[in-house]
């Protein structure tokens, strides 16, 4: 039986091969993806590419495969170095001589440095580009909702994403069966929900002193999607003075001074909490789509991973942050063709299911089904999204990374207190208005 399996899925590999083949030669001719900065080599017939995973993680297993399947379709060789999640602070220095890399990946966030620099490709081409073997372009299985967040300033792509991801508040299902069903629609619900958990003997949180969602969530659960892009532009830092602010920072400050989170929190990492949380040491843990996969190792016997949005505070918002994982191009790329091939290869379903079935991720082709542990996530992912930290890693880079991200840190371990982070959030905003112009 073994071996007819193997006999069957080399008949239908080969099979794909040669469509796959042809459709890329069809798909060349027509769409010329690689075109896209005007300025590249067409005929690249290898490229080099740094991704942000290691190579014994799932998404590198896939991205490998894919790689492989595409080199035996092409004759394109892919020149893979898993650089690690560093891969955006590696690349920068050599974009000065000429980068080595004609493909990275990374999030929108982390690609938000290079975007503010004005060092990506514009996409556009590739987005206009058939998927080999099937009838859709890129941009046409990417859905409209998400594209104004893999836009640069001036509108145009500089990222094509394979993974969507989002934070929820996650939970042990088999702990919490009709959580999911019922989840809290107020804070006073949310610290109610934690009160149960306290009376099941289990610490609430689990909370990396490394970590800013609590802080950044509850701001943008408070001020609206856009509210932190007004604290971020406003040079006179004025925005701030908005009492919303302080009342969301303490409201994080209670959670600390209620001793809700796990004793001695404040100098761990997001590995170290996310571990504890799934050893059962605390019922709730806040952070992203990748906790299901990362965390499985350490999980209990019987957990059952789900995930609820954080409630609506007094401005009713119960939008869903969004952020994606893709493929950009540096303008530096010497082979960008080749490299955008390879993304529209990667785009098939045929490969990109891999991230849903292998990498336990969320992908944005919609008739990709997610997998069981994120489907709380993906469902909330269909009502109103907006991007992920209000796009301040992209607009406002230099001010979210020297501003904003240590000021929250400082908050949710308590070397601040909420007046503190407030007074200091204006006050640095406006010293760094002055330095920068």
């Amino acid at each position: 039986m073994r071996t007819s399996k193997n006999v069957y899925r080399a008949g239908v590999i080969a099979a794909a091969v040669a469509v796959s083949a042809a459709s890329l030669s069809a798909c060349g001719s027509s769409s010329k993806p690689g075109t896209s900065s005007g300025t590249k080599a067409s005929g690249s017939t290898s490229f080099t590419y740094w991704s942000m995973w290691q190579q014994n993680e799932p998404q590198a297993k896939v991205i490998k495969k894919a790689a492989d399947d595409f080199t035996a379709a092409t004759g394109i060789k892919v020149n893979i170095q898993w650089q690690g999640r560093d891969v955006i602070t590696k690349l920068t220095p050599t974009l000065r001589t000429g980068s080595s890399a004609d493909l990275v990946d990374q999030s929108v966030n982390a690609l938000g440095a290079l975007v503010a620099k004005d060092e990506t490709t514009d996409l556009s081409g590739l987005y206009g580009t058939t998927i080999p073997g099937e009838s859709q372009t890129v941009g046409q299985v990417i859905p409209d909702s998400y594209k104004p967040f893999l836009n640069d300033k001036s509108g145009k792509p500089f990222i094509a994403p394979y993974e969507v991801s989002s934070e929820g508040l996650w939970f042990d299902a088999s702990k919490f069966p009709d959580l999911a069903a019922n989840p809290p629609k107020t804070w006073d619900d949310l610290l109610a929900l934690f009160a149960k958990a306290k009376g099941m003997g289990l610490t609430p949180l689990a909370v990396p002193g490394d970590d800013k969602y609590w802080v950044l969530l509850t701001l943008q659960r408070e001020l609206g999607t856009d509210g932190l892009k007004k604290l971020a532009s406003d040079k006179t830092g004025a925005a701030w003075d908005d009492p919303n602010v302080l009342k969301a920072a303490k409201l994080v400050q209670d959670l600390r001074d209620k001793g809700d989170i796990l004793k001695g929190y404040e100098s761990s990492k997001s590995i170290d909490e996310e571990g504890d949380w799934a050893k059962g040491q605390a019922a709730f843990y806040l952070s992203g789509t990748w906790v299901p996969s990362e965390a499985a190792p350490n999980a209990t016997a019987g957990f059952k991973f789900d995930s609820i949005q954080l409630p609506a505070l007094d401005s009713g918002n119960t939008d869903t942050g969004i952020n994606f994982f893709g493929f950009a191009v540096p303008k530096t790329a010497k082979h960008s063709d080749a490299a955008e091939k390879f993304v529209a290869f990667f785009m098939k379903k045929e490969e990109l299911s891999g991230i849903s079935t292998q990498a336990l991720n969320l992908t944005p082709r919609a008739d990709i089904d997610p997998p069981a542990q994120l489907a709380s996530m993906s469902k909330a992912l269909t009502g109103t999204v907006y991007a992920d930290q209000g796009h301040l890693s992209v607009d406002y880079a230099d001010w979210t990374n020297k501003m904003l991200n240590p000021e929250m840190i400082r908050l949710i371990t308590g070397q601040d207190d909420a007046a503190k982070f407030v007074a200091n959030g204006k006050q640095g905003t406006i010293d760094y208005w002055k330095s920068a112009s």
